[in-house]
Parts: structure tokens; C-alpha cells; sequence
């Protein structure tokens, strides 16, 4: 294409994981501001509001997006340009449809699930969190159009424009909700009659309406800069283009392509959202049950926040929010890596419809160890600092820091398995580019079922309680990842390299680990109690030694990479200004 930016695999993935790292920072901070400002407690129902939202926002960020995606990459190695501004419109016209279907949805079943879950004071939180659905599948409607043109620009810049809202706009609405008290909020209709925690559930709707307003700015971007700069198509391709195909014709095959793509993050989410619902029902019956048991596992909790055996719902919204937070930082590691797996698709599509198999297998293989590039490391990091990375972000809340011990276990728990949960997302991209929309479906089914009958055994277990709800998500991912992997091999004739996908990433990753976990335990113990005493308490030994064990991880990892030839010449071709990096990288033999 003349005029379109189009951009390579990594190219692509590094424009949208520059933008993730602004969005995660302006996310994590915050998510840290609104768990410090409203506690666990609130912190339960604002995360019991995005359950329900997640599944049908699911569907829109990568259910339909993903369809319009590989249609217009499709088009675009055909040279049917006409199709691709045809195509626009009508997803256009489907995705609004769907926003206001969604929106409604989440509107109609605010309140049975709220009571289906026991936390009738999130219905708040859930009121506030429905209209950003309408703006969230508008929007992606554009981005899925971008991505397929191989233009991640308007994505990236979305997304951050997106998380900028969501922070200047939750940190306002928290605000006025602390300045004016309830009063204004307790006299809505209904609401006023059924919230019974009513300070901290108006904090947390507070919080979660700044993503509505988020996603509506960054909506009114896309629409700005498409009207502006419209999508870099020529008047001499338009002119070389055959004839378009009718609007009914592309919305069939857009929904050919659609259902399932959606169906699978449908069925993954609402398996997310049974999940959570398991989690939160199997908890509420061991603490009226079994209380007691619980109750001497998290003593600290107990006696900081005066729970008691009366209020069991209370004690589930704190454990269950505390647990909330772990997933978070999980979290953290697939936003990336899913980048790599979204910005594959238009590169697979075009080559699996022209049936260029090496090259569908070289770009599925640099999607793995792209993935694994990131998630070993992390997961070795989470594992050697777990409870110091908590400290840091928590440690000076006094409503939160009583579960900071007993939630640490669970982060190294996840940092094991990360590895298999960055995967999950890359590779159902990768098999819905190569026309195997249904294999993400039959995954999540498999997945499903390990999970949910983990959650109903081990979270009904007294003494392991919300602790069970970790190993039903480890063994879900298992399941899906080795799924996925087989029938990659099947379709593709894939031979995976071991050795350079996954056992040097993993002795790299290993390295930077131990790094991180001895800077820390020396420096905790080198550093006096006293030395930071007239600095705020954030700014504490051990969060110093933290962030210093963070950055010599991090120099550790890219050493041992390059002393490994972990990266490839390969790797290195597919950054901005790939070949002179690469010149100078073999000069001094980093590079094989």
C-alpha cells in the first residue's frame, strides 16, 4: 500500500506495548490510589461490578475487533480496497448495535446479579461501569479496523487517551464523593432503599465511573482522527479495486468470521464471571460454616477490621477484593503479551490466504518467544519479591496492609504459572488468523470445567479457602495452553524450538530472579530502619531495596540474554532501525 502505514509483526506489537506501558502505569497507579482510598472492602465491589461488565466488554475489545481485523488484512493482500472502506461502515453500524445491546444487558441484570453474588451495595458500581459498554464497542470498531490495515497508531493512542480519562476523572469523582459525603448519591430512587454500606459503596462507583468516562474520550478521538485523516487508502488503489461486494454479503461474512471469535470470548469471559461467582459463593458458606477456621487463618484481619462471625459478607468482600488485587498484577503480564498476538493477525491472515506456510510458522514462533521473553521474567520477579512488591504498593494502608501476608503466597502461586497464562491470549489470536475460530471455544470449554470443579472442591475446604481459587485458575491455563499448542503443531506442521522459545528465556529469567531476590534480602538488611524517617512511609527501606532489586533484575535479564543468544538477528531485523542495531550487536558477538 502506497499511503497506509503498514507495519511488521514487532513493529506493530511495540507501538501497542509503548502504549500498554503508559496505560498499566496510569492503571496501576490508579488501581493503587482507589484500593488505598477505599480498602479491600470497596475495592469487593468495584471488582464485583467489573465481572459482569468484563464478559460483554470482552466481546468488543477482542471478540468482533478481531474479525474486522482479519477481514481487512484479508482484503488488503487481495487489493480489494473498495471492500475494506465498505467493510468499515458496516462493522461500524454492528458494533453500535451491539453497544447498545450490551449496555442494556448489563442495565437488565444489574441487580440479580448483585444479589446472586452478595453484594448488593456493588449495584452502585455496576449502574455507573454500563454505558461505558456502548463507547467501548464503538470504539473498537475503529481499532479492528486499524489493526487490520496494520496501522496500531490509533489503537495505541485510544488506549492511552482512554486510561488518562479513567485516572483525571476517578480521582475527581472519589473526590466530590468524599467532599459532599453520600447525601447527594443516598436519594437516588432504589438505590437509597438497598445500599447498606454506603460510603464505600459510592467510593468504589465513584472510582469506576472514570472508566465511562475514559472510554468515551477515547472514542471521540478515534472519531476526530478518522474524520481528519481518514484511513490512507488511494484514489489510484480505489481505482485498480474491483467492484465491492454488498453491505449483506460483507455482514455474513463478518459474522462468519465474528461468531465465533466472539462466542470463544464469550464463553471464556462468562466462564470468568461463573468463576468469580463460585469463588464469591463458596466463600460466603465456609464463613457460615466454618468461621471460626477461617478466622484463625487471617488473625491480623480479623482483629484490624473487628470482623465477626454476624457478618459474613463483610469478611467475603475484604478477602475476596484483597484476592482481587493479587489478579491484578497478574494481570499485568498477558495485557502485554497480548499485543503480540493482536498485531500477528493481519501478518498470519494475508499469509495464510495466499497459504505461505514458513511464513505463518516463523511469525507464529516469533509470537511464543516474544510472549516467553516477557512472561518468564516477570513470573521469576513476582516469586522473589512477592511480599516486597506488595509492601510497596499497599504496605502504607492501614485497612490493607493486615492481608498483605497471607495474599503474598497467591503471587508467587500465579508467578509460577504465568508463563501459561501469557500464552492464552497470543495464541487464540494466532489460531483465529489461521481459520480456527473454533479451537479457542473447545479450550475454554476444557478450561471450564477444571476450573469451576476446582473452585466448587478447594474454596469449600475451610482451612484453604479464597487460597483455592488459585489452583483451579493454574490448572484452567494448563489445559487451554496445551490445547492450543497441538493443534497449532496440527495445522501448521509447527516444530517448536524448545531450546530457544522456552529453556533460554527460562535460565535467563532464573538468573534475574536470584539477582532480584539477594539485592533485596542485602539490601533490606544494610539499609537502618532510620534511614528514610522524615520521608513520607512510602518511601521506606524496603521499598527502596524493592525498586533497586527491580532495576538489577532487569540489567541481569538483558545480559544473560545477550550472553545466551537469546535474541535472535531475526528478532532484531523487526525493530525500528533493526539492521544498524543488529550491525553493532554482532560486532561485539551478541548476536548469532
Amino acid at each position: 500500500m502506497a499511503r497506509t502505514r503498514k507495519q511488521s509483526l514487532l513493529n506493530g506489537a511495540l507501538i501497542l506495548s509503548s502504549a500498554i506501558i503508559a496505560v498499566k502505569i496510569i492503571s496501576v497507579f490508579f488501581k493503587l490510589y482507589v484500593t488505598l482510598k477505599i480498602g479491600y472492602d470497596g475495592k469487593g465491589y468495584y471488582a464485583a461490578a467489573y465481572n459482569i461488565y468484563t464478559p460483554i466488554y470482552s466481546i468488543a475489545l477482542a471478540g468482533l475487533p478481531t474479525a474486522v481485523s482479519k477481514m481487512v488484512s484479508s482484503m488488503v493482500a487481495q487489493n480489494r480496497f473498495k471492500d475494506v472502506r465498505k467493510l468499515f461502515r458496516v462493522a461500524l453500524s454492528l458494533f453500535t448495535l451491539m453497544g447498545v445491546i450490551g449496555t442494556a444487558a448489563i442495565l437488565l441484570f444489574a441487580y440479580p446479579y448483585a444479589k446472586w453474588v452478595g453484594s448488593i451495595d456493588a449495584l452502585p458500581s455496576i449502574l455507573a461501569i454500563a454505558p461505558s459498554l456502548f463507547f467501548c464497542c464503538v470504539m473498537s470498531g475503529y481499532r479492528g479496523f486499524y489493526q487490520g490495515l496494520r496501522d496500531m497508531v490509533p489503537s495505541a493512542l485510544s488506549q492511552t487517551f482512554e486510561a488518562a480519562g479513567k485516572l483525571i476523572f476517578g480521582f475527581l469523582f472519589i473526590h466530590l464523593v468524599g467532599l459532599a459525603g453520600v447525601s447527594f448519591a443516598d436519594k437516588i430512587p432504589v438505590l437509597c432503599d438497598l445500599v447498606t454500606d454506603k460510603q464505600q459503596a459510592y467510593a468504589a462507583a465513584a472510582a469506576i465511573s472514570g472508566v465511562t468516562i475514559g472510554s468515551l474520550i477515547g472514542l471521540v478521538y478515534l472519531m476526530i482522527r478518522h474524520r481528519a485523516l481518514k484511513d490512507g487508502i488511494t484514489p489510484e488503489q480505489l481505482l485498480a479495486s474491483p467492484e465491492s461486494a454488498g453491505a449483506k454479503a460483507l455482514t455474513r461474512q463478518l459474522l462468519t468470521i465474528a461468531i465465533p471469535v466472539a462466542i470463544s470470548a464469550l464463553v471464556f469471559n462468562v466462564t470468568t464471571l461463573v468463576d468469580n461467582f463460585t469463588v464469591q459463593n463458596r466463600l460466603i458458606y465456609v464463613l457460615q460454616k466454618n468461621y471460626d477456621v477461617v478466622a484463625n487463618m487471617y488473625p491480623d484481619i480479623v482483629r484490624a477490621r473487628g470482623f465477626t462471625a454476624a457478618e459474613p459478607e463483610r469478611f467475603k468482600a475484604y478477602l475476596f477484593g484483597a484476592y482481587d488485587t493479587v489478579l491484578e498484577i497478574k494481570n499485568i503480564v498477558p495485557t502485554f503479551t497480548i499485543t503480540f498476538g493482536l498485531s500477528a493477525i493481519p501478518v498470519l491472515s494475508e499469509a495464510w490466504t495466499v497459504r505461505d506456510l514458513p511464513n505463518v510458522r516463523k511469525s507464529a514462533e516469533s509470537v511464543i518467544r516474544m510472549a516467553m521473553l516477557i512472561a518468564f521474567p516477570a513470573g521469576t520477579g513476582m516469586v522473589a519479591l512477592a511480599g516486597d512488591i506488595l509492601n510497596l504498593l499497599y504496605g502504607t494502608s492501614e485497612v490493607n496492609a493486615p492481608a498483605l501476608p497471607y495474599i503474598a503466597p497467591i503471587l508467587m502461586s500465579y508467578g509460577v504459572s504465568v508463563v501459561f497464562l501469557a500464552l492464552v491470549e497470543p495464541l487464540t489470536s494466532v489460531l483465529q488468523a489461521i481459520d480456527r475460530m473454533d479451537a479457542p471455544i473447545k479450550a475454554v470449554a476444557m478450561g471450564a470445567v477444571v476450573k469451576l470443579a476446582a473452585n466448587y472442591i478447594f474454596v469449600s475446604i475451610p482451612s484453604i479457602n479464597i487460597q483455592g481459587a488459585v489452583i483451579g485458575s493454574i490448572l484452567c491455563n494448563v489445559v487451554m495452553v496445551g490445547y492450543f499448542l497441538l493443534v497449532l503443531r496440527k495445522e501448521t506442521d509447527m516444530k517448536y524450538n524448545y531450546k530457544a522459545d522456552f529453556l533460554k528465556p527460562l535460565i535467563c529469567s532464573l538468573l534475574s530472579g536470584a539477582a532480584a531476590y539477594l539485592t533485596s534480602s542485602i539490601l533490606k538488611k544494610a539499609i537502618p530502619a532510620s534511614a528514610f524517617s522524615s520521608l513520607p512511609a512510602v518511601v521506606s527501606g524496603r521499598n527502596v531495596a524493592t525498586l533497586v532489586a527491580v532495576v538489577a533484575a532487569v540489567i541481569v535479564y538483558a545480559i544473560a540474554l545477550f550472553a545466551l543468544h537469546a535474541v535472535t538477528k531475526e528478532d532484531i531485523y523487526m525493530l525500528p532501525k533493526g539492521r544498524k542495531i543488529a550491525k553493532v550487536l554482532e560486532k561485539f558477538k551478541l548476536i548469532g
